[in-house]
């Protein structure tokens, strides 16, 4: 995956950390090295962070950390679903804080990484600063089954396509979500005619719900073409291997949240997020006396419709105003 250039950005810094069992992660910061920090968490599972999402956060003022979870981006291997679970990305964020000497920082997640950031919340609350939290994904039984089959309420036309290309792919069409991980477990966790295929149409699904704005139209040049194919790939593999094996046997996240339930957390969700909807922001708000929580009444699930970015900013700025100065690097 190709990355911006250092170009305009402070204290730039990248590099490649060896995790476990062959496992390789890319790291990136800039920003200001005596402010305070914030980790980016990027979506998916699968996803791979954008450089847009540091736009939020000013340089001057913060140092900004961002990298790509296991699996993902360029971080190698890429796809694997071997030793990558909920545990093992936990355990490469605080790594992650030690390789780059961060005493504490603040975490912000979007969709997936919401999942995350609080899951390392819950195991480090003492290395968080704070949470700003956008598109919130729980995780349960319920929010899988929603995004993956229910959400059919909303869009039959686009699940009769994916469950097309499922069908096209592995000889046999889904009747239930069960029927649905089960039967792309072969094609995409093994090197089959039909992975790619099926796993662009994963992703094509997944995207068709993101907005209930124009997003722009995916780019027609042929590296960014091979580029797209392989996030579809790695968001593919990853989020069946999560739905289907990890997130089922991970406890209720909301009833982990008492140990962070201290620390201050902007919540910014879209009121008409078809793929996490309001409601997994409501249920989280509740059970977090810090959090503050936004709806963006036109939005959906993209982090960069207008109103969606707008209120992003003005989520870190009242983050950081509640920090009130307490952050160390």
């Amino acid at each position: 995956m190709t990355t911006t250039p250092a170009l305009n950005l402070p204290n730039f810094a990248e590099g490649m950390l060896d995790l476990d069992h062959g496992h390789c992660m890319y790291w990136r910061s800039h920003g200001n090295p005596a402010g305070p920090v914030v980790l980016i968490l990027h979506g998916g599972p699968g996803g791979h962070h954008n450089p847009r999402a540091a736009e939020f956060f000013d340089p001057a003022v913060w140092r900004v950390v961002m990298y790509d979870q296991r699996g993902c981006g360029r971080s190698t291997p890429l796809a694997s679903i071997e030793h990558n679970t909920l545990a093992d990305l936990v355990a490469d964020v605080e790594t992650l804080r030690q390789h780059l000497d961060v005493d504490r920082w603040a975490l912000f997640g979007g969709s997936w990484g919401t999942r995350l950031a609080i899951s390392y919340g819950v195991e480090h609350a003492p290395r968080c600063l704070g949470f700003m939290l956008r598109g919130v994904f729980l995780g349960r039984p319920q929010d899988i089954e929603w995004f993956l089959w229910d959400a059919r309420r909303l869009f039959p036309d686009s699940h009769r396509t994916f469950l097309d290309a499922v069908e096209t792919a592995c000889g046999q069409r889904p009747q239930n979500l069960a029927q649905l991980l089960s039967f792309t477990r072969p094609v995409l966790d093994a090197d089959h005619p039909h992975r790619l295929s099926l796993a662009t149409a994963w992703d094509a699904y997944e995207s068709r719900m993101a907005s209930v704005v124009e997003m722009p139209a995916p780019s027609t040049e042929p590296h960014e073409i091979a580029e797209q194919q392989l996030r579809a790939l790695t968001i593919a593999v990853l989020e069946r291997h999560y739905m289907a094996s990890v997130l089922p046997a991970a406890p209720d996240v909301l009833t982990q949240v008492h140990a962070v339930a201290h620390l201050p957390c902007e919540i910014v969700h879209g009121r008409y997020d078809a793929i996490c909807p309001y409601e997994q922001a409501w249920d989280l708000a509740a059970v977090w006396p810090a959090a503050v929580l936004t709806a963006a009444p036109m939005s959906g699930h993209w982090t960069f419709a207008p109103e969606m970015a707008g209120l992003l900013h003005q989520a870190s700025d009242r983050l950081l105003a509640r920090l009130d100065g307490t952050f160390s690097r």
